[in-house]
């Protein structure tokens, strides 16, 4: 766990800035930088857009009396990526707008829950139910 936050505090930033100087020399500094906007601009749409069609299938869910569980999924991915998004950067970009994509994000959802569930089985993690 040490390894991965070093990577996500060092690692990410410095690869990041490579990237951004790279992407400079090949085409434009003012390319790139209305491209790092650009991104951040559509990111924030497609996020607000999908995290408000999430908001309405919850409710209707809600309404049905059956759990959301799918919409909370989706909030809590558009919740992820919602920083990706807005950080500069290609890379950051990316792992953003893969969030993004309904089958990427449940996918996620599924692998993340499925270590937590053997974390628990490991007896690394304890689950407190009220």
């Amino acid at each position: 766990m040490p390894l991965l936050i070093f990577a996500f505090l060092i690692l990410i930033p410095i690869a990041e800035i490579f990237l951004l100087i790279e992407g400079a020399g090949v085409i434009g500094t003012i390319p790139v930088i209305l491209l790092t906007i650009g991104t951040a601009a559509l990111g924030t749409f497609l996020i607000k857009r999908q995290g408000l069609a999430a908001m309405q299938t919850a409710q209707l869910d809600m309404n049905e009396g059956r759990p959301p569980v799918q919409s909370v999924v989706d909030g809590v991915g558009l919740l992820v990526a919602a920083p990706f998004l807005m950080t500069p950067g290609f890379i950051t970009d990316g792992v953003g707008f893969l969030l993004l994509i309904p089958g990427i994000r449940h996918a996620a959802a599924r692998a993340i829950l499925k270590k937590i569930k053997s974390m628990q089985a490991d007896g690394k993690v304890t689950i407190i139910r009220p």
